[in-house]
């Protein structure tokens, strides 16, 4: 390959990967995080030092619920 064939596979790739950080970013800002979740059933809220998905919240210790809501 030529040196005009190597620059442009190098900025096509250039622009593969900053299309692919800025999917990423789309995708996590659609995640909503919250630092305290309240369970739906028992009211219980569970306290967390930093923003986490509701993944991250896990069961409810009191009813071992899984249902949470945010509290923003």
């Amino acid at each position: 390959m030529d040196s005009a064939h190597q620059a442009m596979m190098a900025a096509l790739r250039s622009i593969r990967d900053r299309a692919d950080s800025v999917l990423k970013q789309i995708e996590q800002s659609h995640e909503q995080r919250s630092m305290r979740w309240k369970c739906k059933e028992c009211r219980y809220t569970k306290h967390f030092t930093r923003p986490v998905p509701l993944e991250a919240a896990g069961r409810c210790p009191r009813c071992k619920s899984t249902e949470f809501r945010p509290i923003l």
